[in-house]
């Protein structure tokens, strides 16, 4: 046997008959040895690993861009939602009005669902690209391991062919008893040929696979890592707008303390006056209502006990601030302005309401909001009317509901020189720091 340019050379007796072996013979016989010891098969799948990635790699910085855009535009969205909430956090719970604060409620309530919404997607996102990516790794698995069977099945091929040249087959046609059985064995050379060329364009289609299976799981595997890295931002954001909300809460569940006592009492002396402030502050009852509470045991109400009293122009407040009273009420009689009103409260009044209203436990009596009680009903211990260093003023015999009447706009000009000052969103409510 001797080599040439047009393949192998084959002498049979005195024939010299150049036969062109079949391109799975040519394209391995020489290869399968030298491609073994270069590049085994860790090492082969590797390379093919190396090429995909860098394919990867390049596919995912296009869609990477497309998603830094998608994130940047939900981090500007959520940024803007965060400021407005902050701005609403910004709103006195004790002085702002009813609209203001239950709009600023509104606000941080909304912030709080799309914070929440954000998290919820982006979990979501992570979670169905690390399956995508998950699913990718175990096709590209699978394609591994098909691959390296028909590596086998080439090195086999190859080496039958070496021990056994297709051109011997060949040379059995010059020796046939006739004319069909030549015709036969030309047939199961032709399949034999065909077949082989099959399995190398198998193995180059499973490269391609293997490649695109690489490159999916590396893009959604990235795609994972985004979305959780943005996820995290995100619950941070939530975290900030939660407790934005919560501050908020705690602030108007103070003044439902505060307001609620007040309607309590003054509906035993004005039954139209106190629905009124009951129905007001039962709004916001019921918008602070989903907004959980603090855990119990962590508010402690403050201690009260009975004080030292007088009364001072038929208004029962706390020894301490009798004189102050005194010369409130003259200074604004010789105004011009008839001032009475209400001041300390028994603490027990408060007591029995809750026990009432919000049950008999330490808890349901003393820390439980108010918004928890069915009817809102203002916790004892928080309300100054409770220590005798709050008026509820009247003028002219009717409680100061409006800040246009002339007595309030006289209170307002002159009770900070006898130390009283104005609860904004009562215009009734003055207290005394005693």
């Amino acid at each position: 046997m001797q080599e040439s340019s047009g393949g192998v050379r084959v002498f049979h007796g005195a024939c010299r008959i150049p036969v062109r072996t079949p391109f799975i013979w040519r394209l391995m016989a020489t290869r399968p040895e030298r491609d073994s010891r270069r590049f085994p098969p860790t090492a082969r799948r590797s390379a093919v690993l190396v090429v995909a990635l860098g394919l990867a790699l390049g596919a995912s910085t296009v869609s990477g861009r497309s998603a830094d855009a998608a994130s940047d535009a939900r981090a500007r969205r959520a940024e803007v939602r965060a400021e407005q909430a902050r701005l609403a956090a910004q709103v006195d719970a004790m002085e702002g009005t009813q609209a203001e604060v239950l709009a600023a409620l509104g606000v941080l309530d909304q912030d709080v669902r799309t914070q929440q919404a954000i998290v919820g997607d982006l979990r979501q996102r992570a979670d169905t690209s690390a399956a995508e990516a998950a699913r990718a790794e175990r096709e590209s698995e699978a394609t591994a391991r098909e691959i390296d069977q028909m590596r086998a099945r080439i090195a086999r091929i190859a080496v039958e062919s070496y021990v056994s040249p297709p051109g011997e087959d060949l040379l059995q046609r010059f020796r046939a008893a006739s004319a069909q059985e030549d015709a036969t064995r030309q047939a199961l050379l032709a399949i034999q040929s065909r077949a082989d060329v099959d399995v190398v364009d198998q193995l180059r289609a499973a490269k391609g696979r293997l490649a695109e299976q690489i490159a999916r799981a590396q893009r959604a595997r990235a795609e994972a890592e985004r979305a959780l890295a943005e996820s995290t931002v995100a619950l941070e954001r939530l975290e900030a707008a939660r407790a934005r909300q919560r501050t908020l809460a705690s602030q108007v569940r103070a003044r439902l303390d505060e307001r609620l006592a007040d309607a309590a009492y003054l509906s035993q002396l004005d039954a139209a006056f106190g629905a009124q402030i009951a129905a007001e502050e039962a709004a916001l009852a019921r918008a602070v209502a989903p907004i959980p509470p603090p855990a119990p045991g962590t508010s402690t109400p403050p201690t009260v006990t009975r004080p030292a009293l007088t009364t001072v122009g038929g208004i029962t407040v706390a020894s301490s601030i009798a004189d102050d009273t005194r010369a409130l009420l003259s200074a604004a009689a010789a105004a011009g302005h008839r001032l009475g009103g209400y001041g300390y409260r028994d603490i027990n009044v408060q007591i029995q309401l809750r026990r009432q209203n919000c049950g008999t436990s330490n808890y349901a009596v003393w820390e439980m909001p108010a918004d928890s009680c069915s009817p809102p009903t203002a916790r004892p211990g928080f309300s100054a009317h409770e220590r005798g260093l709050a008026i509820d003023f009247t003028a002219n015999g009717r409680f100061l509901n409006s800040r246009r009447d002339p007595a309030f706009v006289w209170l307002s000009a002159n009770a900070g020189r006898f130390g009283f000052t104005n609860l904004p969103s009562e215009p009734w409510h003055w207290s005394h720091p005693g």
